[in-house]
């Protein structure tokens, strides 16, 4: 099953918060997430992130995401496990392998990157879940002055991933409800892609020219924008960006484990 992510509406205080608090926030634990590096503490991180997706409301998606991890996750702990040979050897030698041996080192590192992996992920996911696509846009513009061509640059493309997606499925059941068979072995599916294939570039091609016109429209790139609303930080968005601060330099000062 695949996962789209994008914003979801719910009423809830997360959701009410300013795009640019939700930004912060993912930042500071993605800063956390590079200090830390036990796995107590990146599981407990993650722990928080995972609650307050719940009090969000989104954390059905946001567990469906983390599922989706998991494999990437095994593989950055194999990768580090037969890798690093420093500790205490407590598997091996595996088949006969002298060098092939998982160390108490080499497993507590590579948990602690798939953690701290899963964890900066879940925190922009949780970003993008509760956060309007405008109100993310008016965050980057308005007070971390990125130019507004390279903003909505950014945002078109992560609204192009669930179009694509939805527009893929689309194809796909109106390809099936035809008696189009995507089975098969690796031949027969490499030849499925035609009629799926087609159809989408045509689909996006035509996506480009009606946004191309839009932008045309309504003045893009003339200087001198204006905006229809704006969104301001309130009391609560500045106590907790203060509260972020001060958390990212409590861990600053932790000494490392």
């Amino acid at each position: 099953m695949s996962v789209t992510i994008e914003y979801v509406p719910v009423a809830s205080p997360v959701h009410r918060l300013h795009a640019l608090t939700k930004l912060s926030a993912a930042l500071a634990v993605l800063t956390i997430s590079l200090i830390f590096h036990d796995p107590l503490s990146l599981s407990l991180l993650l722990l928080s992130l995972l609650a307050l997706s719940a009090i969000a409301g989104v954390g059905r998606e946001t567990l469906a995401a983390v599922k989706g991890l998991f494999k990437v996750a095994l593989i950055l702990i194999l990768l580090q496990i037969f890798f690093i040979s420093e500790g205490n050897v407590i598997v091996g030698p595996i088949a006969g392998l002298s060098w092939l041996t998982i160390t108490d080192a080499g497993l507590l590192f590579g948990i602690s990157m798939a953690l701290r992996m899963i964890t900066i992920v879940t925190s922009f996911l949780l970003f993008l879940l509760t956060t309007p696509m405008r109100s993310t846009v008016l965050a980057l513009v308005e007070y971390l002055k990125v130019p507004y061509d390279y903003a909505f640059l950014f945002i078109t493309s992560l609204r192009f991933i669930p179009t694509f997606l939805e527009e893929v499925r689309l194809i796909r059941e109106a390809q099936e409800a035809r008696a189009h068979d995507f089975g098969g072995g690796s031949l027969a599916r490499l030849k499925a892609i035609f009629p799926l294939a087609l159809p989408l570039v045509n689909l996006s091609l035509q996506r480009a020219e009606r946004m191309a016109m839009a932008m045309e429209t309504r003045g893009f790139g003339l200087p001198g924008r204006t905006y229809y609303r704006s969104e301001k930080l309130g009391v609560i968005d500045s106590t907790v960006i203060a509260a972020l601060l001060l958390a990212v330099a409590t861990a600053a000062l932790r000494p490392f484990s």
